[in-house]
C-alpha cells in the first residue's frame, strides 16, 4: 500500500482475524510516530492476529486514538491497550474471559502437548500485555477473567482505562473529524449565536426606544 494511501482513519469491525491484513499494512504504510484515529466494534478472535495488529502499532510508535462504538471484547483488548487514547461511547461493553482452547480432532500426542504448552505461554502474555499497558491490577484483571464479566464503559471510566467520546457544543459526536476540526466548527458556532444574541438585543432597544 503506497503511503499516499495510507488512511488517517482505521477500522476495526469485525473478528480481528478479518481485519488483521488491512490495519497491519495501514500501520507499515503509515510514517512512524503518525497520529491516526480507530473506531472498534468487534467481539475479539483469534489472539495471534489480535498481537500482531498490536505490536505493528507499537514497533511504529503509532499515536493512535480509538473509540469502542459498542464492543471491545476478548482478544481486542490487546489492540485497545495498544492504543494511545482510549474512547468509548457510554453504552459500551467489554467482555473479559478466558482463552478458549481450539485444536484438531486427530492430532497426535506429542502435538497436543506442544500447543498445551503454547496455550499456557499466549495466556500469560496476553495477561501481561493487558496489565502493562492499562491501568488495572493483576488481581482485578484475573478475577473479570475468571467470572468472564462484561465490564461497562462507566467502570473503565473510573478506572481510567478509557474516556467518555467526547462531544461538541450540541451534543454531536463526530469521531472521524479531527479534534482540529471540531474545534474550529465549535468556535463557528459560538460566533453565530454570539452574533444572533447581539441581533436580538439591538432589536429590542430599538423597540424599547420607540
Amino acid at each position: 500500500m503506497p503511503k499516499s494511501a495510507t488512511p488517517k482513519h482505521l477500522t476495526l469491525l469485525e473478528d480481528v482475524e478479518k481485519c488483521e491484513r488491512e490495519l497491519v499494512e495501514a500501520c507499515l504504510a503509515a510514517p512512524e510516530g503518525a497520529s491516526l484515529r480507530l473506531a472498534i466494534n468487534s467481539g475479539g478472535g483469534n489472539v495471534y492476529s489480535a498481537l500482531a495488529i498490536a505490536s505493528v502499532i507499537e514497533l511504529r510508535r503509532l499515536k493512535i486514538t480509538a473509540t469502542v462504538l459498542a464492543d471491545c471484547s476478548s482478544s481486542a483488548l490487546l489492540v485497545l491497550a495498544s492504543c494511545r487514547r482510549r474512547y468509548a461511547a457510554p453504552h459500551a461493553s467489554f467482555l473479559f474471559h478466558p482463552m478458549r482452547w481450539s485444536s484438531e480432532e486427530q492430532s497426535r500426542l506429542s502435538a497436543a502437548r506442544s500447543w498445551s504448552e503454547e496455550f499456557t505461554r499466549l495466556n500469560r502474555v496476553c495477561e501481561d500485555w493487558l496489565v502493562d499497558r492499562l491501568p488495572i491490577s493483576r488481581r482485578t484483571l484475573r478475577q473479570w477473567t475468571r467470572e468472564e464479566r462484561y465490564i461497562t464503559a462507566q467502570e473503565l471510566f473510573e478506572l481510567e482505562i478509557a474516556e467518555p467520546v467526547p462531544t461538541g457544543e450540541e451534543g454531536v459526536i463526530d469521531i472521524s473529524r479531527p479534534a482540529a476540526a471540531r474545534t474550529v466548527q465549535t468556535g463557528t458556532r459560538r460566533r453565530r449565536s454570539r452574533a444572533k444574541e447581539a441581533a436580538a438585543s439591538r432589536s429590542t432597544k430599538v423597540r424599547r426606544a420607540g
